[in-house]
Parts: C-alpha cells; sequence; structure tokens
C-alpha cells in the first residue's frame, strides 16, 4: 500500500511541476486585452429630415445662440439617446453633450415631446419622424 501512495505521489509532484512550467512560458506578443476585446461601436449617419419636416440637419455641429430650438442625437450609457436644447440658454459647443447628430426646429414655438422624432436606442437611428400635426 506504501508503494502504492508513493506512486501515486510522483506522478502528482512530476505532473504539477510540468503544468507550472509551461504556465511560466512568457509570450512574444504584448498583452493587448483591453483594445481588442473592445467593441466597436459605429456612430449613425445622420439622416435627412423629410421634405416639409419642421426640422433640418445641421451639419457645422456649431449651435447657434439664437431663439431656436434644436435637438441632438447622442449616446450615454450604451443608449442613443435624444435631447431638446434651448439654443438661448445652451449655445455653441458648451451642451453637454456630444454634438454627433444636430437637428434645428424651423418653427418659433418650442417643439412638443410628441414632435419629437422617436429612436432606436441600440442603433440611434430615427425611426419615426412623426409627422408634425398643426404645423404645414
Amino acid at each position: 500500500m506504501k508503494k502504492w501512495i508513493n506512486i501515486l505521489g510522483t506522478i502528482g509532484l512530476t505532473a504539477t511541476s510540468t503544468t507550472t512550467l509551461i504556465s511560466c512560458e512568457k509570450s512574444e506578443k504584448p498583452n493587448n486585452n483591453k483594445e481588442e476585446n473592445k467593441p466597436i461601436i459605429p456612430t449613425p449617419e445622420a439622416q435627412q429630415p423629410p421634405e416639409n419636416s419642421n426640422w433640418k440637419l445641421i451639419t457645422n455641429k456649431y449651435i447657434p445662440r439664437d431663439t431656436g430650438w434644436y435637438i441632438i442625437v447622442y449616446k450615454s450609457f450604451n443608449q442613443w439617446r435624444i435631447e431638446k436644447i434651448n439654443s438661448s440658454k445652451n449655445f455653441g459647443n458648451e451642451t453637454g453633450y456630444d454634438m454627433d447628430i444636430i437637428y434645428k426646429w424651423n418653427l418659433n414655438n418650442e417643439p412638443m415631446n410628441s414632435q419629437l422624432p422617436t429612436i432606436n436606442e441600440k442603433t440611434g437611428k430615427i425611426t419615426n419622424w412623426k409627422e408634425q400635426k398643426g404645423t404645414k
């Protein structure tokens, strides 16, 4: 019985020492796990509003100081959101949001939430421009 325990102990020590040697081998490749595993999430393309819409696409990524209303499509905590902005209070590049996609409301009144476009929270694409009733 002592011989069997001795043989099993020897086999166990041999297997353990070989495994340790293999795991200590240095890799030639640098460890860039943070870069390689990071998913690339594309920014959606800005969409042109439909004809006769009260929204206008702003391409220069700058909100001038005027009395107009704007919406910004931006990403926050892995979800795309839409934010309504009064340019008499927030203007220029200091809105606190990424200025990826900007639309201007062409009327003088504040757009109601029912008049804001609907976006897909996962892709950022506008799924419904919503008919602007009573504004045509």
